[in-house]
């Protein structure tokens, strides 16, 4: 008993010493201009990657300060949102939270009342897996309007098939989005994820995990207000690359229309 009661009082004291150290971190930090509840998340999240995701940034992070930008990455685990949210504000002038809403599945959005209240706070967008919901694409591109960040896994799903030698196929739409928002494009690889079979176990894998952050993309020579599926399957590759390249790894190219055989 002595030694249970002990045991408690230390943990409590480590408890108390970690909330107290994250509160004087985060004083400088004005945590409300994202609201309450983004704040919570955040310290959940830093708990989180304290205790089992450990992620260090490996170059600048390139996650502006103010306005909008569509932050695109590489997806191997339900654990890449956390991870992107580490260091967003490391090269802000005036270090705040930033919410990165995410286009997420709409079974993993509705999946219990506890992931949707994180999903509504953290900004997030259900989208129908069958495509035919354009109030999402929407929603997106009002959210970019107002000058706020929007994440996307442009694998669309996780890519438990070659996460260490190339990332999946793509879907055009993350290329028509791109253009039609008119906003910086910004590549992120993140390495070493954590991974499971399970969708919960994997969020207490233990790993060191590393973000390497890429410039904002140049899609000037597709501006404009009409784009052909070829034009969107370039851009679509060329984000691929962009992510494929900070990780060292290939893509896999974004399917072409067959064009029709010529009459002899």
């Amino acid at each position: 008993m002595e030694q249970l009661t002990t045991g408690g009082m230390l943990f409590a004291m480590v408890l108390g010493i970690v909330l107290l150290g994250m509160a004087a971190t985060f004083k400088s930090i004005h945590a409300s201009r994202a609201g309450w509840k983004a704040w919570v998340c955040y310290q959940i999240a830093a708990i989180h990657r304290l205790l089992f995701s450990r992620c260090v940034l490996n170059n600048r992070c390139t996650i502006p300060e103010s306005g909008p930008a569509i932050i695109v990455a590489n997806h191997t685990s339900p654990v890449d949102p956390i991870l992107l949210w580490t260091g967003h504000f490391s090269t802000f002038q005036q270090p705040h939270l930033r919410v990165i809403g995410y286009l997420m599945a709409r079974e993993y959005y509705d999946h219990s009342a506890v992931i949707k209240w994180v999903c509504r706070a953290m900004e997030c967008i259900p989208v129908d897996r069958n495509g035919r919901d354009v109030q999402p694409v929407k929603l997106a591109l009002r959210r970019l309007q107002e000058g706020r960040l929007l994440g996307l896994f442009p694998e669309g799903r996780l890519n438990q098939r070659s996460p260490e030698t190339c990332l999946l196929a793509a879907d055009t739409g993350v290329a028509w989005l791109a253009l039609k928002a008119n906003v910086p494009v910004l590549p992120v690889f993140i390495h070493q994820a954590p991974r499971s079979d399970s969708m919960v176990r994997c969020f207490f894998v233990r790993t060191r995990s590393r973000l390497t952050y890429g410039p904002p993309l140049d899609l000037s020579p597709w501006r404009g207000t009409h784009w052909t599926q070829d034009q969107l399957a370039d851009v679509t590759d060329l984000i691929m690359k962009s992510i494929a390249d900070l990780g060292g790894i290939q893509f896999t190219p974004t399917a072409r229309r067959e064009a029709p055989a010529s009459a002899e």
